[in-house]
């Protein structure tokens, strides 16, 4: 076959396309759906009683504002590995807010150790904990999916694994609004820990939520 003449066939049957916006504006119209998902959540379970107190605690500000900023920036990366010949050092953004969230609790169930011993690690078990995250990531997490699929994901487990990051995280924070809880060790087994465990699933099961080349597309091409 002629190689111009396959070219102009290809190009007379090319339909126009619309490229994507930047992750970062793409990541700002899904923080704020995911913002409004949060609020009436919160409106609707009725916020936590000591929240005005709380809201004065720079630990629990700190906490919170870390959370934020790791959903927020988890997911500026998630829909930048969507992007062919995005900078790979972007992957490592979240990690500075991660670390601190992680680090400000981690601390405050030090500080209870010391203060209680080994009473204090006793295990507590607080499975609602893990359903209300989940229940407030669910949303922004299947919305996050079908955002990321409308660009390439060549690396489906960092995209999804990414994705499921930018939801918990922003879960976990709703979570944090209306419900109480009586220790830092709670909030790093059950609320730090199920947020890295849901993206670590994600993840793993990224070539089944993000399959690359889609199903679809593949069965058109067979």
């Amino acid at each position: 076959m002629d190689t111009d003449r396959l070219i102009q066939s290809l190009a007379a049957k090319a339909e126009p396309v619309t490229p994507l916006r930047r992750p970062a504006w793409r990541a700002a119209g899904w923080a704020l759906m995911a913002a409004g998902y949060l609020a009436a959540l919160v409106i609707v379970i009725s916020p936590r009683e000591d929240l005005g107190r709380r809201m004065q605690d720079w630990r629990f500000l700190t906490e919170q504002a870390a959370a934020l900023a790791t959903g927020l920036s988890a997911a500026v990366v998630a829909f930048a590995t969507v992007v062919p010949g995005y900078r790979r050092r972007l992957l490592l953004f979240p990690a500075v807010p991660l670390v601190v969230w992680v680090g400000v609790v981690a601390a405050g169930a030090l500080r209870e150790y010391a203060a209680s011993g080994a009473g204090v690690l006793a295990w507590q078990l607080d499975w609602g904990c893990v359903g209300t995250i989940l229940g407030g990531s669910a949303v922004p997490a299947v919305a996050m999916g079908v955002m990321l699929r409308w660009g390439a994901p060549v690396t489906p487990r960092l995209s999804a694994a990414y994705g499921a990051l930018a939801a918990a995280g922003l879960g976990n924070l709703g979570v944090c609004l209306f419900h109480p809880h009586s220790s830092d060790l709670i909030l790093l087994v059950w609320h730090c820990g199920t947020v890295l465990a849901f993206t670590a699933v994600a993840g793993l099961a990224g070539a089944y939520l993000l399959p690359w080349p889609p199903r679809d597309r593949a069965a058109l091409v067979a």
